[in-house]
């Protein structure tokens, strides 16, 4: 038995009241449910007692107590509203699931930017500046501008994420997306600013190893960005259409 317009919309307003605000998430959870009800109503379920069964189905509680007329007990009765928990769970487990994901894409991104000649191009060019450079400019001011580059880099998903605000607080992708690319922060702290606490005042860091941590994380955040812009117009592409 195929589900109404009416009743798919009632499972899509259900969800919001459950607290799914992703929209991605939301839209996956209604194609299953739409499904499982299907199921259900075409061995005699009502729609009300199939969502019943789903929303407990997916862990959810479905007693809801409040106190009777008299102030004297309990009444307890269903509520596909009483508690939303089995939707949170769900929801974590699908973000870990994210990222993850993103983790393994970054890996793959990193070797693809090994393989091409445009982000090798690029890679060599930054490199090949900064090594030339050496001999106009002191190593403290070296090490402010490699500082300066990567957190620049860093922080470029932010501010991505500052104007897209609102596409990527209601896609979990999206923000699953964001939180795996500003992951590498720390590395900027932990290999430039970390090592200069072991220093002697007024000792800089050697200029060989500023252009090592270049090397190392300047992929890195150079695959970061790509992979968050790119996650981002594609969900926001999808979004569109569904809108």
């Amino acid at each position: 038995m195929k589900l109404t317009k009416e009743q798919i919309e009632f499972i899509d307003d259900y969800l919001i009241k459950n607290k799914v605000k992703y929209w991605d998430v939301r839209m996956e959870l209604l194609d299953h449910i739409s499904n499982e009800v299907e199921a259900l109503m075409k061995v005699g379920s009502s729609f009300t007692n199939a969502m019943q069964a789903v929303h407990v189905k997916f862990g959810n509680d479905l007693t809801i107590k409040r106190l009777n007329k008299e102030n004297t007990g309990w009444d307890t009765f269903p509520s596909l509203y009483a508690d939303s928990s089995g939707y949170k769970e769900f929801i974590e487990e699908k973000r870990q699931g994210l990222a993850k994901g993103f983790a393994k894409l970054q890996r793959k991104a990193l070797k693809l930017f090994f393989t091409r000649a445009k982000s090798l191009m690029l890679y060599a060019c930054v490199l090949i500046t900064f090594l030339y450079t050496k001999e106009f400019f002191t190593v403290k001011i070296m090490h402010k501008t490699v500082l300066l580059l990567l957190m620049v880099m860093s922080l470029t998903p932010i501010l991505i994420a500052l104007f897209n605000l609102k596409n990527t607080l209601k896609s979990l992708t999206i923000n699953a997306a964001y939180m795996s690319s500003i992951s590498g922060i720390s590395f900027v702290n932990l290999f430039l600013l970390g090592p200069k606490i072991f220093l002697d005042k007024g000792e800089q860091l050697a200029f060989t190893y500023i252009v090592l941590v270049l090397a190392l994380l300047f992929p890195f955040f150079y695959t970061a960005i790509q992979l968050y812009v790119n996650q981002l117009k594609k969900y926001n592409s999808i979004h569109k259409k569904l809108v």
